[in-house]
């Protein structure tokens, strides 16, 4: 079904940042904290969890719950809100959500690059044939909305020029690609190797 692959070269940009809203480690002997990861993609969410498996939190003195909150739009809302302590997201997110009166640090990143690849149907060959065709994506601010965006702009192609329908996180986008409700989307490299076992 999925036969054609284009990867979108390795896009340099801000990428998956860990946002922090003024917590010190050492103002207790532990503090309990809430830590959204904002993806589903084992590449994403999995330092959070060895960290968290190898006791690397506790070690510095902090008790952290992980949370799943699906999109870095919403984790940055969630921030903001006063919901949580601090989350894992795309860098425009943070910066979104710090130009909108956010108090917002970031500190550290997973990644500086946007490791994302184009995935879509067969009849797909060029980055020309994506202009009309339908798109899969996350919400508006997340690092998939930010990298399709991105790639489609390298390849001359305007965003009005293609069919979006927000879908969300990386499975759910491969499922819409490959049951035929939408052409192509984009995602990073365990979307891609999924899309590739189900082709």
């Amino acid at each position: 079904m999925l036969k054609k692959f284009l990867p979108s070269k390795r896009l340099t940009a801000i990428a998956f940042a860990a946002i922090f809203v003024l917590c010190t480690a050492s103002t207790r002997a532990e503090q309990n904290l809430r830590l959204v990861y904002i993806s589903d993609s084992p590449g994403s969410s999995s330092p959070y969890s060895i960290a968290k498996e190898a006791g690397l939190f506790k070690k510095h003195g902090l008790d952290v719950e992980l949370i799943f909150v699906n999109g870095s739009t919403r984790g940055i809302q969630s921030l903001v809100a006063g919901d949580i302590d601090f989350a894992s997201a795309v860098g425009t997110s943070a910066i979104n959500g710090k130009l909108a009166g956010g108090d917002i640090v970031i500190f550290d990143s997973l990644v500086n690059t946007l490791p994302y690849y184009i995935i879509g149907k067969a009849t797909i060959n060029s980055p020309v044939d994506l202009k009309g065709r339908t798109l899969a994506t996350h919400i508006p601010g997340t690092s998939a909305d930010f990298a399709v965006r991105l790639a489609l702009r390298r390849y001359g192609i305007d965003y009005k020029e293609i069919q979006a329908v927000m879908v969300g996180g990386t499975t759910a986008r491969v499922a819409t690609v490959m049951n035929g409700q939408s052409e192509f989307t984009m995602v990073t490299e365990p979307g891609k190797s999924a899309g590739e076992k189900l082709a």
